[in-house]
C-alpha cells in the first residue's frame, strides 16, 4: 500500500491542484452569471458565489498530499513546483473567499443571521489560510535551507558527460614550410611543405666521394 501511495501521490496532487483552480474559475463564472443573466443583486451574488467557491476538505487533502510528495522518501521530481502552485491557488481562493463574505454580509436579512454568517464563514476562512499559510512557510524553510526534503532517487538527474581531452598535435593536422638546405634558405628559395613529398635529388647535387689527395713529394709512383 505505501509503494502504492508513493506512486499516484503526484498525480494525485495535480488533481487536487485541478480540482481547486478549476472551482475558483467556475465560481467567478458564476458569479457574473447571476450578475447578467439571473439579474441577483451584487451582494446577494457575492453570497452566493462564496460559498462554495474553496472547497476546505480539497485544500487540506491538497496540503497533505504536497507534504508526501516533499517528505516521503524518495521525494517526487516536481514536489517543490506542486507546492508553490498549491500555495497560490489556495491564497487566491482564500482571498477571493474573505471578500465575497465580507460583502454578502449586507445580503443578509437580520443580525443574527448576520452573526452566524459571520462566524461560520470566518472559522472556514481561518482554516483555509492556516493551510496556505503552512504551504508557504514549507516553500520559505526549503528555500533558506531550514527544512530539507527527502532525498530523490538515484538516477533521476542524469549528468553530462565530460567530453573527452582532445589532442593537441594531431600528425595528419601537421603543417608547415621548409627548405631542404641551408643554401636554398640563404638563397631566399621559396621552401616546400612538410606535407609534400620531396623530389629526389638531381644528379648534380647528389653526394660524391671526395677525390683522393695526391700522393705526396718525394713518394715514387708504384707502377714506374
Amino acid at each position: 500500500m505505501i509503494e502504492n501511495l508513493k506512486r499516484i501521490r503526484e498525480p494525485l496532487a495535480w488533481m487536487a491542484l485541478v480540482a481547486l483552480a478549476g472551482g475558483e474559475i467556475l465560481g467567478l463564472v458564476r458569479f457574473v452569471q447571476l450578475l447578467t443573466a439571473d439579474k441577483v443583486p451584487l451582494f446577494a451574488a457575492f453570497q452566493s458565489v462564496g460559498l462554495s467557491i474553496l472547497n476546505l476538505p480539497l485544500v487540506l487533502a491538497l496540503v497533505a498530499l504536497v507534504c508526501l510528495c516533499l517528505f516521503m522518501a524518495p521525494a517526487t521530481g516536481r514536489a517543490v513546483l506542486v507546492a508553490r502552485l498549491a500555495a497560490i491557488v489556495v491564497s487566491i481562493g482564500t482571498l477571493l473567499q474573505l471578500v465575497c463574505m465580507i460583502l454578502g454580509v449586507a445580503a443578509s436579512a437580520n443580525a443574527f443571521g448576520v452573526i452566524v454568517e459571520i462566524l461560520g464563514g470566518l472559522l472556514d476562512v481561518a482554516v483555509k489560510a492556516v493551510a496556505a499559510g503552512a504551504l508557504w512557510i514549507l516553500l520559505r524553510g526549503l528555500g533558506a535551507g531550514r527544512l530539507e526534503a527527502a532525498p530523490r532517487p538515484v538516477g533521476t538527474e542524469i549528468e553530462p558527460a565530460e567530453p573527452k581531452a582532445q589532442p593537441v598535435w594531431r600528425p595528419e593536422q601537421a603543417t608547415g614550410t621548409a627548405w631542404r638546405t641551408a643554401n636554398e634558405a640563404a638563397a631566399g628559395a621559396v621552401p616546400s611543405s612538410l606535407g609534400d613529398q620531396q623530389a629526389p635529388p638531381s644528379a648534380d647535387t647528389r653526394w660524391k666521394p671526395a677525390p683522393r689527395p695526391e700522393a705526396q713529394s718525394g713518394q715514387s709512383d708504384p707502377m714506374g
